[in-house]
């Protein structure tokens, strides 16, 4: 009896812990001579931030491919705080989910969805962080450091999808697509790269295998092909030998190489954007995930503070520039 009662009190005293993600991207670089804005400031950033929100005068919607459920950036929030001395911008997101077809409110009774409810969230909340480098000859380098707060309350990669609408959409200021010669620089100095993943997808014409007494119906037959191949400790020379592999670039319509390292992720896409002309779209990205630990009573009475919220980015973007420059 008695063991059975320290049982029960080992698991009350367990608290049940939460984490909060949050991937940095940095966006575009804006490269001005120095007199354009005499000597720029992070404040003047902020303001040229806030002012391009000011184009924000209504709701802006965005489709799922092939999804009749919607999502729609309704009202965007600057927020002005302070990230280890540096003045920077928390966007406060409103954003709802309307043309719903399925699913229901229940409470009291059953209420079912309709194509004009609307589901809201007010508490999508992204920071951009200013810097400002490279100040020689007249000409320095302007972009932002974008964090995604992803708390337990939302879905997978929801506020990160919107902060990249938000930023390529409205700002106009679009995570960094960055050249393939950088990332390799940086996985040189890496040298044996611990984890990289390859997924290849194809849709092509099937082969019509169809039974003869049904073929008079048929308009089409496609045929999706996925592959995913994963590489661990793979020196470098044999991963940029594999980058620049293009002995089965007919063989896809898309192939994604995700480069893991400890918290840093490396994307590239390589897509095929006109099959007549064998045209290949190739982009890359790189990002920062970190997270961060909570515990119910800080989900239950912390998770959206903006003290709270900016101490955990803080203490993200400390990592990340320590880890970074």
């Amino acid at each position: 009896m008695t063991s059975k009662k320290n049982k029960n009190q080992t698991k009350e005293k367990t608290l049940k812990t939460y984490n909060i993600k949050m991937p940095v991207y940095t966006t575009s670089i804006i490269e001005k001579e120095e007199g354009f804005f005499e000597k720029v400031t992070y404040k003047e950033m902020n303001s040229f931030l806030k002012n391009r929100l000011l184009t924000f005068t209504q709701p802006f919607s965005t489709d799922n491919r092939n999804k009749t459920k919607r999502m729609v950036i309704s009202k965007i929030t600057p927020i002005d705080v302070c990230i280890s001395d540096v003045p920077s911008v928390l966007l406060q997101i409103n954003a709802f989910k309307t043309n719903l077809y399925d699913g229901y409110f229940e409470a009291s009774e059953k209420i079912p969805f309709s194509k004009d409810n609307k589901i809201e969230s007010d508490s999508n909340f992204v920071l951009f962080y200013p810097c400002i480098s490279g100040i020689y000859d007249g000409n320095y380098s302007c972009y932002f450091l974008m964090l995604a707060y992803e708390d337990p309350t939302k879905d997978t990669g929801e506020v990160s999808k919107l902060a990249k609408i938000v930023a390529n959409r409205i700002l106009n200021i679009p995570v960094q697509n960055i050249k393939l010669d950088m990332i390799l620089q940086e996985l040189k100095s890496i040298g044996t790269i611990p984890e990289l993943s390859v997924k290849y997808y194809s849709l092509t014409e099937a082969e019509n295998n169809i039974d003869v007494k049904y073929a008079c119906y048929l308009d089409s037959s496609k045929l999706k092909k996925e592959e995913f191949r994963n590489f661990k400790d793979m020196p470098f020379d044999d991963v940029k030998s594999l980058l620049s592999d293009s002995s089965e670039d007919g063989n896809y319509q898309k192939k994604e190489t995700t480069i893991f390292h400890g918290r840093r992720e490396y994307k590239i896409s390589k897509q095929l954007v006109c099959e007549a002309e064998e045209l290949l779209k190739e982009t890359a990205e790189k990002i920062f995930n970190a997270q961060s630990s909570i515990t119910q009573k800080e989900l239950e009475e912390k998770i959206h503070d903006i003290d709270f919220m900016t101490e955990k980015m803080e203490h993200v973007l400390s990592n990340y520039i320590s880890g970074f420059y």
